[in-house]
C-alpha cells in the first residue's frame, strides 16, 4: 500500500501540505490477543492477526463508525454498550482505540446481543423479509428522505406498545418461569442481564400477534374504544362514545389489532350491505318466515327490549310453532350482521335497539324467500 509505512517521513510531509487525499487508518499490532468481558457471552478474544487496519478518518476528513463511536460514548460517558451481535468482530478494534486514545479506565461494559433471525433461523431477519412476508420490521412507519414511499411498522399496523415491548423482550430471553406475558414493571423488577441468550431468536410474526392480542384483551375498554376512534373518524362514521366502548367490550376478545374492532362489529354501526342468503335458502320455510314475521311484531309486548327476555319470546314461539330454536338462531344472526359471525345473537339485537332489529328483519325476510 502507498502509505506512511512505504513512504519517507518527506514524502508524507510534502504530500499532506499539498493536501492530497488520504485517508487515517488504526495500525493494528501484529498477533497480539485482544479480550474484554461480554455481560452475556462472557470473556471473548479476539487475535489481531485476523483484523485489519481499518479506516477512522475518510478522505472527505469524516469520521468512520468506529472512530466515531468511541468518542461519542466517550464524551456522553456511556457505561454500558449494548449493540448486536454482528458488531462483536469490531469490539477488538474499538477497545484499542480507547487504549490507544487513553481512555481505557472510562471505557464502557460492553453487552452483544443475540440478533432476530429470518422466521426459518437462516440469517438475520431483514426489511426484505418484511416485504416478502407481509409484517413490518421498524417499530414504526420508516421512509426513506426525499421520496413518500415508506415501510409500515408495528405502530401504525396496530401494535399496542405495550405489546410491542413485551414481543421484543421475550426474543431472546425468559426469566425461567415459563411466563410470557409481563406488564412493563414486572419486566423491570424480573430483567437480569444473564438471562439473555447468546443464540439468535427466530422471528414468529403469528407470536407477536398473539401478544397483541392478550394486550388488547387486558387494556381498559374505555381506551381501546378510544384508540379505536380513527377508524370510525375515516370512514364516515358518527359515533358515541359509551356506545364505542359497548361495542369494544363485546368483541375485542376476537380482535388481534385495534382496528379489527370494525371487522369484527362494524355491523353495530351500519347495515351490513350484503347479506349472506345462500347460507339460509336451502332450509329456509314458510313456517320460519311465519316465525320471524309473527315474532317480530310482538316485541311491543316484552316487559324490556334485552337479550335476556329476547331469547326466552324466541324459544317460546319456536317451541309452540314446532321449530327447533337452533334452525331459526343462524338466520337471525344473518338478519342482524350479514354473515355467520358475531357475539351472542341476542345481545347484538339488545344493542343495536328494537328498531333497527326490526328494520333488518323486515329488510332480509323478502331476500330469503
Amino acid at each position: 500500500m502507498r502509505n506512511s509505512f512505504t513512504l519517507s517521513e518527506a514524502e508524507v510531509a510534502e504530500l499532506l501540505e499539498k493536501g492530497a487525499p488520504h485517508v487515517v487508518r488504526i495500525n493494528m499490532p501484529e498477533n497480539e490477543d485482544v479480550s474484554f468481558t461480554d455481560m452475556i457471552r462472557g470473556t471473548v478474544t479476539f487475535n489481531t492477526s485476523t483484523l485489519d487496519d481499518k479506516v477512522l478518518l475518510k478522505a472527505d476528513g469524516m469520521p468512520t463508525y468506529h472512530l466515531a463511536v468511541v468518542i461519542d460514548d466517550y464524551l456522553m460517558k456511556i457505561s454500558h454498550a449494548f449493540r448486536g451481535e454482528e458488531w462483536l468482530p469490531s469490539a477488538p478494534i474499538h477497545i484499542l482505540l480507547w487504549h490507544y486514545l487513553g481512555w481505557e479506565s472510562d471505557m464502557p461494559q460492553w453487552a452483544h446481543l443475540p440478533l432476530i433471525l429470518k422466521p426459518d433461523g437462516n440469517g438475520k431477519l431483514s426489511k426484505r423479509d418484511g416485504d416478502r412476508l407481509g409484517f413490518p420490521v421498524y417499530a414504526m412507519n420508516w421512509g426513506t428522505p426525499g421520496t413518500e414511499t415508506f415501510t409500515r411498522g408495528f405502530r401504525e399496523m396496530g401494535f399496542l406498545p405495550e405489546a410491542f415491548v413485551n414481543m421484543l423482550v421475550m426474543l431472546g430471553w425468559n426469566d425461567g418461569s415459563g411466563q410470557e406475558i409481563f406488564s412493563i414493571d414486572e419486566l423491570i423488577q424480573r430483567f437480569s442481564i444473564e438471562r439473555v441468550h447468546k443464540g439468535g431468536a427466530k422471528f414468529d410474526f403469528d407470536k407477536a400477534k398473539w401478544f397483541n392480542q392478550q394486550y388488547i384483551q387486558k387494556t381498559d375498554n374505555a381506551l381501546l374504544a378510544k384508540l379505536f376512534e380513527p377508524v370510525l373518524k375515516e370512514k364516515g362514521i358518527a359515533f358515541d362514545a359509551a356506545y364505542t366502548e359497548k361495542i369494544t367490550a363485546l368483541v375485542k376478545e376476537r380482535c388481534q389489532f385495534v382496528n379489527e374492532i370494525w371487522d369484527h362489529g362494524f355491523f353495530f354501526f351500519q347495515k351490513p350491505e350484503t347479506i349472506d342468503v345462500d347460507a339460509v335458502k336451502p332450509k329456509w320455510t314458510p313456517e320460519k318466515q311465519a316465525f320471524f314475521e309473527e315474532w317480530a311484531s310482538g316485541f311491543d309486548q316484552l316487559p324490556e327490549f334485552n337479550a335476556v327476555a329476547l331469547e326466552d319470546s324466541f324459544k317460546q314461539l319456536a317451541t309452540a310453532k314446532g321449530i327447533k330454536p337452533g334452525e331459526l338462531q343462524m338466520p337471525f344472526r344473518i338478519m342482524l350482521c350479514g354473515g355467520k359471525f358475531g357475539p351472542q345473537v341476542f345481545v347484538i339485537a339488545e344493542t343495536i335497539g328494537k328498531a333497527e332489529t326490526i328494520a333488518r328483519i323486515q329488510h332480509a325476510l323478502p331476500l330469503f324467500a
